[in-house]
């Protein structure tokens, strides 16, 4: 399995990139597509349909190829992985458990040993369920991955690949393990502030209360916002994805919970995972500057497990791009460097992935990071 990355910023320039990445004969099979809800996926998914390339994609809220960080554009990876050692499966609906379980199966069924790489759609889905439909079905299935964004519209995203896309489905890579070798490290490194709370009301992942207090209230108080959030319900996105809470579920994982919507009427907050009622949970806030060091020095723990990687993913939460600004680049550059191989990822809503000596979970405000590489070398 061989990896090259091309990006551009309209159909025109990928079609002038592709052109010069098969110059040597390079024959990709698969090409993964992070691009942003301003581009015309339409036209990207019918040039690669007629090269016969199979899409797997995503619409994002920001662009990682390499070191590079981009917004508006589309990245894309080029794969000549052998199509008998992948399937790219799907399914829409609304009840996302019963999505997830039914897509695990259905992995199994394709490969005895398989890897799930999912991409959700759906900005006020319940995550959690997508762990749990899967877990239900297989524990040790290896599953990773990400939430679609939309730039921070919070209107729609997407997922998509050779005749389907929708704004409410669960899209899923599967990897043949016996072939394709995959593993995934999830880091966050945000610090907990403040005094413990309880989540006194909630449905799944919309909180109406914290300590009895409207939830959209508690927040403005502790961080002192003077923004009407109520008129600019955009705050939440740009600010309050910053300070996610901190949260020890059932499997005693601790995992952070960021807001991503306003209830107006409510006054209530849609996370991207669920908050069950009687939580305790704490705010969280980003870290120095030594982040950047610190994920670096813990993803590159993987290197013990898969040395020479053909092909490296990153799914990096919204609220880290936000919180890092420029620097962002310089984590994807020191990540990059690890390896020294073809990256890309994009900025999510949400990640999917097992953080050190833990359990596989769903996060925010992390760096999920997948690295895979071909068993037996074509």
């Amino acid at each position: 399995m061989f990896a090259k990355n091309i990006y551009g910023e309209n159909i025109n320039e990928i079609k002038q990139r592709f052109a010069n990445a098969i110059e040597d004969g390079f024959a990709p099979t698969l090409a993964i597509v992070f691009c942003s809800i301003t581009q015309d996926r339409a036209a990207l998914v019918d040039f690669f349909q007629e090269k016969n390339i199979e899409v797997f994609g995503s619409t994002t809220a920001g662009e990682i190829l390499d070191d590079e960080v981009y917004e508006h554009t589309s990245v894309i990876m080029l794969l000549n992985i052998k199509r008998e050692h992948y399937k790219i499966i799907y399914q829409e609906g609304a009840d996302t458990y019963n999505m997830a379980n039914s897509l695990a199966k259905k992995a199994k069924t394709i490969f005895a040993n398989p890897s799930m790489i999912l991409i959700s759609s759906g900005l006020t889905i319940d995550a959690d369920q997508i762990i749990k439909g899967v877990k239900d079905y297989d524990e040790k299935l290896e599953l990773f991955g990400g939430l679609a964004g939309d730039d921070l519209s919070m209107t729609a995203s997407y997922v998509f690949s050779n005749n389907f896309e929708s704004s409410n489905a669960l899209l899923v890579l599967v990897l043949n393990g016996d072939k394709i070798k995959v593993q995934g490290l999830a880091t966050s490194g945000w610090d907990e502030i403040g005094i413990e709370k309880t989540i006194t009301k909630s449905t799944g992942n919309v909180v109406y209360a914290i300590d009895d207090e409207p939830a959209v209230d508690v927040f403005v108080k502790f961080f002192k916002f003077h923004d009407n959030v109520y008129d600019r319900s955009e705050i939440v996105a740009m600010n309050f994805a910053q300070y996610p809470l901190q949260l020890k579920n059932k499997t005693g994982n601790v995992v952070l919970r960021s807001p991503l919507m306003v209830d107006i009427e409510n006054k209530a907050l849609i996370f991207a995972g669920a908050l069950p009622e009687g939580s305790k949970v704490k705010f969280s806030v980003p870290p120095g500057f030594d982040l950047i060091e610190k994920t670096a020095e813990r993803v590159s723990v993987l290197k013990e497990k898969i040395l020479n990687p053909d092909a490296v993913l990153m799914f990096s939460c919204k609220a880290r791009h936000l919180a890092l600004g420029p620097l962002t680049s310089d984590e994807a550059g020191k990540i990059r460097s690890i390896w020294d191989k073809p990256l890309i990822g994009f900025f999510t809503y949400g990640e999917i992935g097992t953080a050190q000596k833990s359990s596989c979970d769903f996060h925010n405000a992390t760096c999920s990071m997948v690295v895979m590489e071909e068993i037996e070398k074509s």
